[in-house]
């Protein structure tokens, strides 16, 4: 069985990602770990990549890279019957998957862990036969994700999300879901659908209170149409991080579940996974418990 195999994006984190990874390399070596350091040099690399580590046994894969390049790492390993454990070096824009299972995303210090860390099983989504780790959204903010071009995450970072987020509240249009949710029927007129597999959403830790990374579920917030005083109390709300947003909210809801079937008359409405433009709906998403396992820090449980 071969050890551990270091895949880097070039162009992550301010183009700093192979700096990291011959770090990586060194902390493992004095740990007598063998680990061999991959560059990518297109999307379709990192699941090729992650293919080749699952067919050769590799122990562990560790990747560089933000929250596109781990979920498409995960997409690669879909369907292998053995899965390399995941470690992360956060070098993306708002690293929500290292956020939610608390890897540091102070690349500096997400090295240094790797001396001290854990395996932990963890959850993921599935949406029409793709996989998600962080959130899948739909509705007019999600579709700022895919407008905010490579340029300002690299200029501005986590902002740069915020920016076109807060242009897009004063433009608000709202779409018809119909949803069958764990057998329950909802029909709903939203102008935010988000599914959160974590805690860890927009960059914001315990966006959902009360998920866990291997508690068996997905977790729905939905917001009807509203104004933006109503949208800043709801947002407010799950910031403060009180799981009362359902007795307390009637233009909003959060809804723990483990399949759904969602449908919209809209055909322009396209998902958010991870950060990136997805697919079109009828969407089928389910949770998939414990289906990768991760390399967290001891310390930090």
């Amino acid at each position: 069985m071969n050890d551990i195999m270091i895949i880097a994006n070039p162009s992550a984190g301010k183009k700093q990602a192979e700096e990291y990874a011959k770090k990586a390399r060194d902390v493992l070596g004095k740990q007598n770990r063998e680990a061999q350091i991959r560059l990518t040099e297109k999307k379709e690399d990192i699941s090729n990549l992650a293919i080749e580590a699952a067919c050769k046994q590799y122990k562990s894969i560790i990747v560089l890279g933000g929250d596109g390049t781990v979920s498409e790492l995960a997409n690669g390993l879909i369907d292998q019957d053995y899965k390399p454990s995941i470690g992360i070096i956060p070098s993306g824009t708002v690293n929500n998957i290292a956020r939610g299972l608390n890897i540091s995303v102070n690349p500096e210090e997400a090295v240094r862990d790797l001396t001290a860390c854990r395996e932990q099983k963890a959850d993921v989504g599935k949406i029409n036969g793709q996989l998600f780790l962080s959130s899948i959204s739909a509705g007019s903010l999600p579709e700022t994700v895919w407008e905010v071009s490579d340029d300002q995450k690299e200029r501005y970072g986590t902002a740069a999300y915020f920016i076109e987020g807060i242009r897009t509240l004063r433009e608000e249009e709202c779409y018809d879901f119909e949803m069958e949710v764990d057998g329950v029927s909802h029909n709903k007129k939203l102008s935010l659908l988000l599914i959160g597999a974590s805690h860890s959403v927009m960059g914001i830790p315990q966006f959902f209170n009360d998920a866990g990374v291997d508690d068996g579920h997905l977790y729905m917030l939905g917001v009807e149409e509203s104004t933006i005083s109503e949208k800043l109390s709801i947002f407010s709300q799950l910031l403060s991080r009180k799981s009362t947003l359902n007795e307390s909210q009637e233009k909003a809801f959060v809804l723990p579940f483990k399949q759904a079937e969602i449908k919209t008359d809209h055909p322009d409405v396209h998902v958010a996974i991870d950060g990136e433009k997805g697919p079109s709906f009828p969407a089928h998403v389910e949770v998939l418990p414990g289906f990768l396992t991760f390399l967290v820090p001891s310390e930090k449980g």
